[in-house]
């Protein structure tokens, strides 16, 4: 366990709300609003490619993950349809802005293939959907079983990433795990994540998803992680057990509804459970991260 609290402490200096990072998660449509199919996505990402960004990872003949000169990125979210914008750290006031002109982008591609975005966290479809864009995919596909992974395919979000100072950081994520009742308001999401758990032939605990949501210290927080296996091939095995963790794959395994993540010399916490709606909901959804973080 000390090598996840070194983890999260040693060399960390970040200031609480110094930077935000943003993941906007979205579904495109074709006309009749249907899952576009792998060729139309793949030229939306060819024509990017084309056009300020350059291809920064390829499966086979896939391009599955493009970065801009600034860093931000755009990737395949496990279904065919669904591109995640990643932005790099920014300030508060300014996160938004980038949010806004990666989307600009990304919905001029699809307009010149016949796309539309689709404003809902949850396409209702039936058909699998699934793109596996890397190997950490593939062996997920693999632990989980297609019927249980599919449906997260249909789905899409938005979460917020806030840097901390060390000594806050437990305060802040008791301060989410106190309101999470106002978020899963807007997470109808939150039913599909419960089926995969509870569905998927890996058997995760029950709250490998949500996760605790009050913590008396950081030591608290990496036991509580700690009682989830990690992934090795595609078996579970226990944390104990694994002399040299990759510890940030390890991290992402494990979907908390607010949870501690490290990016350079920076600790943050992910906000993670919010439904994608229209655009003009992103102010919204940040400004209440925002009050909670100040309360």
């Amino acid at each position: 366990m000390q090598k996840l609290i070194s983890y999260f402490t040693d060399g960390i200096a970040s200031q609480t709300l110094q930077t935000v990072g943003a993941e906007i998660e979205t579904q495109f449509v074709d006309k009749n609003g249907y899952a576009v199919q792998t060729q139309t996505s793949q030229q939306m990402l060819g024509w990017l490619a084309e056009n300020r960004w350059k291809v920064d990872c390829r499966k086979g003949n896939l391009i599955t993950t493009l970065v801009d000169q600034n860093g931000n990125k755009v990737f395949y979210e496990l279904g065919r349809h669904n591109m995640e914008v990643s932005t790099i750290a920014s300030t508060q006031t300014c996160v938004l802005d980038v949010v806004r002109e990666c989307l600009a982008q990304l919905y001029e591609a699809a307009k010149r293939f016949g796309a539309v975005p689709f404003f809902a966290p949850i396409l209702k479809s039936n058909k699998d959907l699934l793109v596996i864009p890397d190997e950490r995919d593939a062996i997920w596909l693999e632990l989980d079983g297609r019927d249980a992974l599919a449906p997260l395919a249909r789905t899409s979000s938005v979460q917020f990433t806030i840097s901390v100072a060390p000594q806050q950081a437990v305060e802040i994520l008791n301060k989410f795990g106190g309101r999470i009742d106002s978020f899963l308001t807007d997470f109808p999401q939150d039913v599909v994540w419960k089926k995969y758990i509870a569905e998927s032939s890996a058997k995760y605990l029950p709250n490998r998803y949500g996760g605790p949501l009050v913590f008396d210290s950081l030591s608290d927080y990496c036991y509580a992680l700690t009682r989830h296996d990690i992934v090795q091939g595609v078996h579970l095995v226990p944390y104990q057990n694994v002399s040299d963790p990759d510890i940030p794959l390890y991290l992402r395994s494990i979907w908390w509804h607010f949870r501690l993540k490290r990016y350079g010399n920076a600790l943050c916490v992910e906000v993670r459970p919010m439904a994608r709606r229209t655009d003009d909901q992103f102010s919204l959804q940040l400004e209440k991260v925002l009050q909670v973080v100040y309360a």
